[in-house]
């Protein structure tokens, strides 16, 4: 032992002996600079500096994150946006700021997605006709409505509510719109008409549809994008089912990584058709309301969805139950807590809302079973 001792005193003394009296005082400096405060014996006291994240100047009122451009009493524009195995994968659909998902008839689903500027996109589609209960999704955050068309009931629900939206087949297809050739070729065309980057807000201008406006684009309340929210009395939520049909099931999973939760469907991770990237949200937000069918023959369903209701809240690995309550159509539709009192706090990010049936309801799963 004394011997092993010798060597490693031997060995330090050479090292030290290489190290050049300016390099020693450097390193010395070097600590020294970190170090504030009175040396008492061998302790000594270090502070060290902490940074404060700036302000963004705007933020994007649909998800409260950093935008780099003021976007603050412009109201966002809602397009249905079909969804089956032939219009996926859709184009524009990562960039969404909020996208709902409803059934529709066949035991499909279509989408309803929002954009405070829809020019964040290229192009976004293939976009469909509507169904009355999307005008009340998009009342829900006062957007301007987009379709390709619409139901009887659809159009009836647009004259009694003074809804005037901006309709791919209505006039000429440009500004607005445009069919892509390519999609027409390999998917149909029916799948084929998808917007323009910067064509919705001149067909908006043309039709004489405000653009703006004080009232709120969501019916919920957004942490600030420096904090967290907390779920720290949610229930453990890493995974998530939704069976809307027996042929339409949508899976989400999530990662701690992104503090996101990728979709599947039909089995496979779906994806942007612009950019290849898988569909992730930062928010998932589960309403039960019931579905009732208007047309036997056609299969066309509407949604009640004023009165009040139930639901999921899901973020950071977590869920809580919520509460909605809605007066009418033309009204947005107010999220709570579970208690029915406290409205619902969700964190910045992107935000996916699935309006789901009660009677399938109890079959969401929210954790993964072994097959």
């Amino acid at each position: 032992m004394k011997r092993k001792l010798t060597v490693l005193i031997l060995l330090l003394s050479i090292v030290l002996s290489l190290v050049s009296c300016d390099r020693i005082e450097e390193i010395k400096g070097y600590f020294s600079s970190e170090t504030t405060g009175e040396v008492t014996g061998t302790e000594s006291v270090t502070e060290f500096e902490t940074f404060e994240l700036p302000k963004a100047e705007f933020v994007d009122p649909l998800t409260g994150e950093p935008s780099d451009k003021d976007l603050s009493g412009k109201r966002p524009y809602a397009i249905v946006v079909k969804n089956d195995r032939i219009a996926s994968p859709q184009f524009g659909l990562s960039k969404a700021s909020v996208l709902y998902e409803a059934s529709v008839e066949g035991g499909m689903t279509r989408f309803l997605a929002l954009y405070s500027d829809p020019a964040k996109a290229d192009k976004i589609g293939p976009v469909i006709d509507s169904r009355v209960y999307f005008y009340d999704f998009a009342a829900n955050h006062n957007a301007i409505f987009v379709q390709a068309g619409t139901t009887s009931d659809g159009n009836k629900a647009q004259v009694s509510r003074g809804i005037t939206a901006l309709d791919a087949i209505v006039g000429e297809m440009t500004p607005g719109f445009y069919r892509d050739q390519a999609l027409s070729a390999t998917r149909g065309f029916e799948n084929s008409v998808v917007t323009e980057a910067n064509g919705l807000k001149s067909r908006a201008d043309q039709f004489g549809i405000a653009q703006r406006s004080e009232k709120p684009v969501v019916p919920y309340i957004i942490t600030d994008y420096l904090q967290t929210r907390d779920m720290s009395a949610g229930s453990y939520c890493t995974y998530l089912s939704i069976p809307f049909s027996t042929n339409m099931v949508v899976e989400y999973t999530y990662s701690t990584l992104t503090n996101k939760y990728s979709r599947v469907q039909y089995g496979e991770p779906h994806t942007d058709a612009a950019t290849n990237k898988q569909l992730s949200f930062t928010n998932l937000i589960i309403l039960i309301a019931e579905y009732h069918t208007l047309n036997i023959s056609s299969g066309e369903m509407s949604v009640v969805n004023s009165g009040h209701g139930s639901g999921y809240y899901i973020f950071g690995g977590s869920r809580i139950m919520v509460t909605w309550q809605r007066t009418d159509g033309d009204n947005p539709i107010k999220l709570y807590e579970a208690d029915g009192v406290t409205p619902l706090e969700i964190s910045s990010g992107n935000t996916y809302i699935a309006v789901v049936s009660p009677r399938l309801s109890g079959k969401i799963e929210f954790e993964r079973t072994s097959s």
